[in-house]
């Protein structure tokens, strides 16, 4: 794509004479890739799941998009990358049985099939007078919980609700919506439009589980996300402003981890944040 850019730019002066149109131009011939490529749910089962953690680590750990861009050891590549595939498989995984809660991810492929954006949503619980939102996991075992002491007929009547009536009859002060999650798109892709198109995918699936809104947490810090999230339409309902959030720090390894070949402890560590929950179809 970079030598067709400089056809159409072919040198600064000529990019200082016509700013506005070469912008122009290079935005067209990125919103015409954007638009070829295929994004398709991914299938829950290790290898997708492995393959496209792989490439979120590249994408979004790596390439520090609230912080700086990172450059990560062989080992600590290999330790990321199998934490964050642990997540995902929790998250978007096959299982034997149905979920209440639903959860899909979707991929974006260029022509020669590689991954280059992904995005995840699930549906989870949300307090929102409380400003608390749960994962789909802990939101499951909160609902499986108000299962416990009722009779078989009791589960019966209610297993015979669908998400929304069973929360609001057992779980009154939640709402349930669509969380999304692991957005990531490939450096050369940004600008593109292809984190838009990757976001509409997420908003067509919580409505096609009828869920009434959609929901994201953000770093108040990335404010590169915070302003693609309020250009599609996401609005601020709370923030907690003592959370946590996760940091790489490539380079610092224990004893232990050096000497016996372990994974380090302190690869990822939790650092204070301002977590801004925002959400849209309220």
């Amino acid at each position: 794509m970079g030598w067709l850019l400089l056809l159409l730019c072919p040198s600064p002066l000529q990019a200082l004479l016509q700013p506005a149109r070469c912008r122009s131009r290079q935005r067209d011939i990125l919103a015409s890739a954007a638009a070829s490529y295929d994004i398709s749910r991914a299938k829950g089962n290790d290898a997708q799941l492995t393959e496209a953690a792989s490439f979120f680590v590249e994408a979004f750990w790596e390439a520090g998009t609230t912080t700086t861009r990172l450059q990560l050891g062989g080992r600590e590549r290999d330790q990321i990358r199998s934490q964050q595939a642990d997540d995902m498989k929790s998250r978007y995984g096959e299982l034997v049985g149905s979920r209440r809660l639903q959860s899909s991810l979707f991929v974006a492929r260029d022509d020669a099939d590689v991954i280059v954006g992904c995005a995840g949503v699930e549906a989870a619980l949300v307090d929102v007078r409380e400003g608390r939102v749960l994962s789909r996991a802990n939101s499951e075992a909160l609902m499986a919980a108000q299962f416990n002491g009722m009779s078989g007929r009791e589960r019966g009547e209610f297993r015979k609700m669908d998400v929304l009536q069973l929360t609001e009859a057992l779980l009154p002060e939640y709402k349930v919506f669509g969380l999304l999650s692991n957005l990531a798109v490939a450096l050369a892709t940004r600008r593109s439009g292809l984190a838009r198109r990757l976001c509409a995918r997420c908003d067509e699936e919580a409505a096609r589980w009828n869920l009434p809104a959609i929901s994201l947490q953000v770093e108040e810090a990335n404010e590169a996300a915070r302003g693609l999230y309020e250009a599609l339409g996401y609005r601020e309902i709370f923030r907690d402003e003592e959370a946590t959030a996760l940091r790489l720090q490539p380079g610092v390894a224990t004893v232990a981890s050096t000497l016996l070949l372990t994974d380090n402890n302190e690869l990822l560590t939790p650092v204070p944040s301002t977590l801004v929950t925002m959400a849209k179809g309220l």
